[in-house]
């Protein structure tokens, strides 16, 4: 949804930049005398550009600043972007989430436009209805036109089949003046043009500049048939005409679904009238030029430069395999040769690059950027950096449909693993083993992104890298990795390392994890009971990931939250994000946590015990519905609570 309402956003600003420029365009030919039908076409023009989101490619040359050239390629990306998305496909797919659930601040905007789209678009069919009731009973006249009691003032009404309707008071050279705009009209398809133009103005009508436009077409159109109406006539029959302009425009201002002779600003279409004349050959074909110009420029779409492509991947290795389940012990390491080594970094190997990448348009930054943004076609494949396990592979909120692959640990005992976000759709499955270059997904615009790229993330011992440092991006796009750079990197993950033990072998990680388990689990107490009762674990409506470090247990509101083990309370609270919340203390390096209670049963320094009630199920916080969002951690690193329960 919100791809969609950024492409009609650009699409809405791309009308109203033309509309601005046909504004300025139009004030120069009306001092010029132009006709008024030439100016018609150019406001035409604008009213496609507001609808048309394709045109005439326009190659400019790339702009030499980085900011500026990723500012114009997420605008080109948004232009080429469908205003119906088609639905992610994602290989391994969650459970259903509830439709409120699902609602973003981008459904809401939606909703508000297609309401204001329905009120204008029934305020105009009410209108055009209630004036075909009121000229029911009106006749047809010698003339060919419709008159009676019910007839007021001049206009032309209908879509197909358009009648003129005049009122019987108007006679003679004024009456004839008169039928010949209208006639003008009916002649030219304003009919259907003017409803047609409306219909755009009510998908725009958050949009000042098409209202504008939508203005000036309608003065330009009744200015175009007043020139042909006092066109080869004398002064004192112009002057008649303007009088019947200046008589129904006082009766009857506004007339509702119909094109009413009396309408718009009646003085500027007297002065208008009173100061024409007919323009030479010369001039006119210079007016007519000027206009074609401008129509083309409306039509224009401007293209950047492609940047360099980076060199070919090397070919992805077949999958010969069905995906297998996912372990439940830590992956054997990879190869060390494979990995980088901070403590030679001269010598470090890189990773392979993830995609053929066109450009990288945003790389890891301070301001909250975790990662490298590798902007490629819609489509392209995606390759495994190296050798690795497959630790997620589904959809996200955010990060769309991604995959996170475990490379085991490196020569220093450092852990390296990387993650690929925005996938179009995934093409392994966790627990599968692959292999550098093998195919992994397809590049993709998922999640909350803006166009179709591969967000390329790298963690080494859950500390956040600059992936330039470790791959091989194309010439330029790749950083030095040098001595210093390393040795302040390795400084932070053997930090992280020492903290959280995981330094230590898998093998020997893994059985402490499961003596650990047995202890504090008592066998698999959960948290919250099940809100279907035929099936033996709970609903998840979130499943664990690196960037959702916990499961969402549907329940209830009010339902018992009960402690999974014996424990102490080590903080109980709110926070704006977990809403009520409560964390235990098992001892063993284990804490468990339970968020978005409806309200906290304990505090903190209690002491509890396995299935005691702690708190109950609620939706506070950032929440969007009742559940349990239920986190472990095994000294302080995030833990998949169902893939250690069994």
């Amino acid at each position: 949804m919100r791809s969609t309402v950024l492409a009609f956003l650009l699409l809405s600003a791309r009308g109203a930049l033309a509309a601005l420029g046909a504004w300025c365009v139009c004030k120069l030919l009306r001092r010029a005398h132009a006709p008024s039908r030439l100016l018609c076409w150019l406001w035409l023009a604008v009213g496609v550009r507001f609808v048309l989101p394709w045109g005439i490619p326009l190659a400019l040359p790339r702009p030499q600043n980085t900011q500026l050239a990723a500012a114009a390629d997420t605008v080109q990306e948004l232009g080429a972007l469908p205003l119906v998305t088609p639905l992610p496909v994602v290989s391994a797919p969650a459970a259903a989430l509830p439709w409120y659930a699902k609602l973003t601040p981008w459904h809401g905007a939606a909703a508000v436009w297609a309401v204001g789209v329905a009120v204008l678009a029934v305020r105009g069919i009410i209108g055009y209805i209630q004036l075909k009731r009121r000229v029911a009973l009106a006749c047809k006249t010698p003339d060919g036109c419709y008159g009676g009691a019910c007839v007021t003032a001049p206009f032309t009404l209908g879509l197909v089949r358009p009648r003129i309707y005049l009122p019987d008071t108007l006679r003679g050279a004024a009456r004839d003046a008169v039928l010949l705009h209208e006639q003008t009209h009916i002649r030219r398809g304003d009919t259907l043009t003017k409803p047609l133009f409306y219909a755009v103005v009510c998908l725009h009508w958050f949009n000042p500049a098409a209202w504008l436009a939508f203005r000036e077409f309608e003065r330009d159109m009744e200015a175009a048939c007043d020139e042909a109406a006092v066109r080869g006539r004398p002064l004192p029959e112009r002057n008649a005409y303007c009088e019947s302009l200046l008589a129904f425009a006082t009766q009857d201002r506004s007339i509702p679904g119909s094109l009413a002779f009396g309408q718009g600003s009646v003085k500027a279409r007297i002065v208008h009238l009173l100061h024409y004349r007919r323009l030479g050959a010369g001039a006119l074909a210079v007016c007519a030029a000027a206009v074609g110009l401008s129509v083309t420029a409306c039509m224009v779409r401007p293209q950047m430069e492609t940047a360099h492509a980076a060199p070919e991947p090397p070919a992805a290795t077949a999958e010969t395999a069905e995906p297998t389940p996912a372990p439940t012990e830590t992956p054997v390491a990879m190869p060390a040769a494979a990995l980088p080594t901070l403590s030679d970094a001269a010598n470090s190997p890189r990773f392979l690059c993830p995609v053929n990448y066109t450009y990288i348009s945003r790389f890891m930054s301070e301001d909250g950027h975790r990662g490298d943004d590798l902007k490629a076609a819609e489509g392209t494949e995606i390759y495994a950096a190296a050798d690795g396990i497959v630790l997620a592979a589904q959809g996200h909120y955010a990060y769309g449909n991604f995959v996170e692959i475990d490379h085991g640990t490196d020569a220093d005992g450092l852990r390296w693993l990387t993650l690929y976000a925005h996938m179009q759709s995934c093409a392994v499955a966790p627990g599968q083993t692959v292999t550098a270059g093998q195919v992994i997904g397809y590049v993709g615009s998922t999640g909350n992104s803006t166009g179709n790229h591969c967000h390329f993330e790298m963690q080494v011992n859950g500390t956040l890298v600059e992936p330039r440092y470790f791959t091989a991006y194309a010439d330029g796009d790749a950083a030095e990795l040098t001595q210093e750079k390393a040795d302040e990197i390795l400084a932070e993950a053997v930090r992280n390392a020492a903290s959280s033990e995981i330094t230590a072998s898998p093998a020997d990680e893994s059985s402490a994890l499961s003596e650990t388990l047995s202890l504090a689990l008592q066998g698999g107490y959960l948290p919250v009971n099940s809100i279907v009762p035929e099936v033996e674990l709970p609903l998840v409506t979130t499943q664990y990931s690196a960037e959702h470090p916990g499961v969402d247990l549907a329940a209830d509101e009010g339902t018992d939250v009960l402690a999974m083990a014996d424990g102490t309370v080590t903080e109980a609270g709110y926070d704006p994000e977990k809403g009520n919340y409560v964390i235990l203390d098992h001892g063993y390096r284990l804490e468990s946590e339970y968020d978005c209670l409806q309200a906290g049963a304990v505090e903190a320094g209690a002491t509890v015990t396995t299935g005691q009630v702690i708190g109950t199920v609620g939706s506070t916080g950032a929440s969007t519905g009742p559940h349990l969002h239920f986190a472990l951690r095994l000294n302080g690193t995030p833990l998949d609570p169902y893939a250690l329960n069994g």
